[in-house]
């Protein structure tokens, strides 16, 4: 396994394994399978510049079928909030592990990069993220990672013909130094 920074040329990858991954879990993300596929490739590869304020991360396989082929299995993001009185949070956004991958603890490792991406961003004190409160698997990791809930939003999410709650989730890091000037 390999875990790097994505970038604008990996976009087509990317843009691959976050359709699969609205396709297979719907209730997972806020985003919807037909906004996705509408993007144009420039808008995709722009979400993945990385800047000081944000990171998208990718985990790569060796592909089980095919001759030693490398795959994208797995993804997430990191954020900055950008208001200033918000400048002391990073969220996580767009996890997703392919099916195939799941019990190679890559959903943890690609947690793991992301939190050591947001304990480096100067004056960051928590990540947040917010989670489907049915998706249990997910739930437990965030828990095991150290992450408490502190919110419950109940139909936060439609997708037809289901409701489905959504859960805040916060990790405090250790004490940062006083957090700079903007």
């Amino acid at each position: 396994m390999e875990i790097r920074l994505l970038t604008p040329d990996d976009a087509a990858a990317f843009h691959a394994l976050r359709l699969q991954g609205l396709a297979e879990a719907p209730e997972a993300f806020a985003a919807s399978l037909e906004e996705e596929q509408e993007l144009a490739p420039e808008a995709v590869a722009q979400r993945l510049a990385p800047s000081a304020d944000k990171a998208v991360f990718g985990a790569f396989e060796t592909s089980p079928g095919g001759p030693g082929g490398i795959v994208l299995a797995g993804m997430v993001g990191v954020m900055r909030e950008p208001r200033r009185k918000h400048w002391h949070k990073a969220s996580i956004f767009g996890m997703y592990v392919a099916p195939a991958w799941r019990a190679r603890q890559l959903g943890r490792a690609l947690m793991l990069r992301a939190l050591q991406q947001a304990g480096a961003m100067p004056g960051v004190r928590q990540v947040t993220l917010c989670v489907n409160a049915g998706s249990a698997g997910a739930v437990r990791l965030y828990e095991s990672l150290g992450f408490e809930r502190f919110g419950l939003e109940p139909e936060a999410l439609y997708v037809a013909p289901h409701f489905h709650d959504k859960l805040d989730m916060v990790l405090r890091l250790p004490a940062a130094p006083a957090q700079p000037q903007r």
